[in-house]
């Protein structure tokens, strides 16, 4: 299953790995920017708008029917992220709100949505929604990356009731620079943002960092322009910005010119997701199944 959003209240979703596509615009949704989505499994959707007024939808028959499960009209409130640990429990985070991060969780698959307490914030600290990565759970840790006047990691080890804030060596002290998102990749989180007003530029724009040892390292990435979002799939870790794709194993390679947003992972397919509604694919199978996969595209 793979779901994408977009301005205007677009969503579409896909059942087999990107041959087949189902659009659609949510209903009452025109305002919305749709840049954090999740997939429960193959019925259950979310999509999280950014930007102010702030909602979050929610459908059980595949955008049959979409309803309106949080709404805040605060011009203060952002959201940037959706992240979940299982089917059932799961977080929507914001950029601060009177000194915290504005943390929202459920507890029964995205049905409802209650405020908790986020990690404090400091004056100027923000995150980024352009790829919705900025928030994630793995290894039994639910995390946030920050940019603006400070970047900074997040990290909680019960569920979000308590954070332990670490500072990360990457681009920072503007509103356009920071960390933008992070994915878990082997034993330790690799960290990307850089500034996305000089986005060719190599400013040490990802890092690794281990949160048992506090190690961080840039030795892999050299010259990595600004990326929004960062995929870690089997042996690689892949990266995308307005810059274009890049994908690193023991070196950095550049895979492509075309300016992306976003990336997900999943079995054999790396998905990238961008500007005026590009949809893109990379398959990291054998020759054979790309073969079959080329005639199953060439049917449609």
């Amino acid at each position: 299953v793979v779901v994408v959003g977009g301005s205007e209240g677009s969503f579409c979703f896909s059942l087999d790995a990107g041959i087949h596509w189902e659009f659609m615009q949510i209903p009452d949704a025109r305002e919305s920017q749709f840049r954090s989505v999740w997939a429960q499994d193959h019925s259950h959707f979310i999509a999280v708008s950014a930007g102010a007024p702030s909602y979050i939808y929610y459908t059980e028959d595949r955008g049959a029917h979409w309803s309106r499960v949080f709404s805040d009209t605060a011009q203060s409130t952002f959201l940037d992220g959706i992240a979940f640990a299982n089917d059932t429990l799961g977080w929507v985070f914001g950029d601060p709100v009177n000194g915290r991060f504005k943390l929202l969780q459920t507890v029964d698959g995205g049905r409802n949505w209650t405020e908790v307490v986020g990690p404090s914030a400091i004056d100027g600290e923000a995150a980024f929604a352009a790829s919705g990565s900025s928030i994630l759970y793995c290894d039994s840790t639910l995390s946030i990356v920050t940019g603006g006047t400070v970047s900074r990691i997040h990290m909680s080890l019960n569920q979000g009731r308590n954070w332990v804030s670490k500072w990360l060596e990457l681009p920072q002290g503007l509103p356009s620079q920071g960390a933008f998102a992070h994915a878990w990749h082997k034993d330790s989180y690799v960290i990307v943002g850089g500034d996305y007003l000089y986005d060719t530029a190599a400013l040490g724009n990802a890092i690794e960092y281990n949160p048992e040892s506090a190690y961080t390292s840039t030795e892999h990435f050299g010259n990595l322009p600004y990326s929004s979002d960062v995929v870690s799939a089997g042996q690689n870790v892949y990266f995308t910005g307005t810059a274009g794709m890049y994908y690193v194993d023991s070196i950095l390679h550049e895979l492509d010119t075309t300016a992306m947003h976003s990336l997900a992972y999943s079995g054999k397919y790396v998905f990238a997701s961008g500007p005026k509604g590009r949809i893109g694919r990379i398959f990291q199978g054998t020759q054979t199944e790309l073969n079959e996969l080329k005639r199953a595209v060439n049917k449609r």
